[in-house]
C-alpha cells in the first residue's frame, strides 16, 4: 500500500528511535522527463551512497556496518524501482535498528544524502506545506464518481447513482413528452451530484476541481455548481465513466503539471513586477534573507535545485550569505552548506508559503524572490 505523506507521517518519521545508531536519508530525482533511462539516476544514486559511506568513516565499526547495509539496500530498491508517476523518491534507513521507510512523490526532489541520528525530513515538509489537492468528478447522465488526488496518489471517494428512465421508440406527442421527462430526471441527477460534491468539499476540502465526462453533460453539470466549486475548476476532460483510477490519476497529473507551470510563471511575474515598482516584494538572495530574518515574508519563491553556501547565527538563527558576526544579535555565526534550504525551513516555521519552481524552463532568469507581508 503506497505511503500517505502527511504531517502525521512526518512526525512519526522524525521521531524514529534509532538508539544512537546512524540514520541514512537519501533523496533522488527520478523524473522520467529529465532521466528517461534507469541508468541515468542509478549513477547518481551510487554517488550519493558513496557519500554516505564516506561520512560514516568516522563512526565505530557497528555504525559503519549499519550504513554499508543501508546503502546496499537503497541501491537494490532503486534497481527494482518501477517509477510510474513518481518524479522523486526518499529513502530512510537504519539497518542496525531495523528501520526502513520509502516514499514516492509526483514532484522532483533535489538529490541529497545525509547521515544523522534522525531522518532528514525537510524536503518532505516543504512538499506537505505546498502540495495541493485535485478533485476529479466523472459524471454522465446517470452516474458520477468522485476522486481525490494528492502527491501522486488517488482514491475514489464516492459514487452517485440515480435512476434515469431510458428512451423508447414511441413517436408523436408521447415521445416528446417522455423525452422531456427523461431530461428532467437527468437535470435532477446532475444537481444531486453537484450537491454531493459540495458536501464533500465542505467536509474534506480540495484546492482544484477537474470536471470529466461527455462534453455536453459536463457543460450542463457545471452550470448549476456552487460558486465555491466553479472558482476551483482548472480543467474539463472527456473521459468514459468506466475509466480506471489509474487513468483518472494520469489525466489528473497532466492537469496538475499544467497548473504548476502556470502558477509558477504567475508568481515570478508578480514578484518581479512588485519589486520593480518598489512595492511589497524583493528579488535576490540577500534582500530575501533580510526580509526572512524580520519575519516579513508571505511567499518565498525558490528555483528548484538552487544551493548556496551561507551562515547562520548560533544564538538567534539569523541567516546570511557571509560574515562571522550576526547582524541581529552580535552572536557568532556558523557556516551552512545550503542557506537556501535553511531559508525554506525558516519560512515554513514562520507559516510562510513556499513556492518551489520545479518546472521552471530557464528561458527567463529566475532568482530567489519573495512577496512580503508588509
Amino acid at each position: 500500500m503506497p505511503q500517505v505523506i502527511d504531517r502525521d507521517f512526518l512526525r512519526k518519521l522524525a521521531e524514529w528511535s534509532a538508539y544512537g545508531a546512524p540514520v541514512a536519508s537519501l533523496y533522488l530525482d527520478v523524473d522520467g522527463r529529465r532521466y528517461p533511462r534507469k541508468h541515468d539516476y542509478l549513477i547518481r544514486a551510487e554517488q550519493l551512497c558513496r557519500h554516505l559511506n564516506k561520512d560514516a568513516e568516522g563512526l565505530d565499526r557497528p555504525g559503519r556496518a549499519s550504513v554499508a547495509k543501508d546503502t546496499e539496500k537503497m541501491l537494490a530498491w532503486l534497481e527494482e524501482l518501477d517509477r510510474g508517476p513518481s518524479r522523486g523518491v526518499g529513502l530512510f534507513s537504519c539497518s542496525s535498528a531495523g528501520l526502513w521507510e520509502e516514499v514516492r512523490v509526483s514532484r522532483p526532489l533535489s538529490d541529497r544524502a545525509t547521515l544523522a541520528d534522525h531522518p532528514y525530513v525537510l524536503p518532505l515538509e516543504a512538499l506537505v506545506e505546498t502540495y495541493e489537492t485535485f478533485c476529479t468528478v466523472l459524471v454522465d447522465r446517470e452516474k458520477a464518481r468522485i476522486f481525490l488526488a494528492r502527491m501522486g496518489r488517488i482514491r475514489e471517494e464516492t459514487g452517485v447513482f440515480d435512476d434515469v428512465p431510458g428512451r423508447h421508440d414511441q413517436g408523436g406527442w408521447s415521445q416528446a413528452r417522455y423525452q422531456r421527462h427523461i431530461e428532467d430526471h437527468v437535470g435532477r441527477h446532475l444537481r444531486h451530484v453537484g450537491e454531493e460534491l459540495f458536501r464533500y468539499f465542505k467536509r474534506e476540502g480540495f484546492d482544484h476541481l477537474i470536471l470529466a465526462g461527455p462534453e455536453e453533460v459536463v457543460a450542463e453539470f457545471e452550470r448549476d455548481l456552487h460558486d465555491y466549486l466553479k472558482r476551483r475548476i482548472v480543467a474539463r476532460l472527456t473521459l468514459p465513466m468506466t475509466a480506471s483510477a489509474a487513468e483518472v490519476l494520469e489525466r489528473s497529473l497532466q492537469v496538475e503539471e499544467e497548473v504548476e507551470v502556470r502558477r509558477e510563471r504567475e508568481v515570478v511575474e508578480r514578484v518581479n513586477a512588485e519589486a520593480a515598482a518598489g512595492r511589497q516584494a524583493v528579488v535576490g538572495l540577500e534582500p530575501v534573507l533580510a526580509a526572512l530574518n524580520d519575519s516579513r515574508i508571505d511567499t518565498l519563491v525558490v528555483p528548484y535545485g538552487l544551493a548556496v553556501e551561507g551562515v547562520r547565527c548560533t544564538q538567534c538563527g539569523w541567516l546570511g550569505t557571509s560574515g562571522t558576526v550576526c547582524m541581529a544579535c552580535g552572536g557568532p555565526t556558523e557556516k551552512v552548506g545550503d542557506v537556501v534550504e535553511s531559508a525554506v525551513a525558516k519560512a515554513i516555521r514562520q507559516s510562510s508559503r513556499v513556492e518551489t519552481l520545479t518546472s521552471w524552463d530557464g528561458r527567463d532568469r529566475a532568482e530567489v524572490g519573495a512577496l512580503l507581508r508588509y
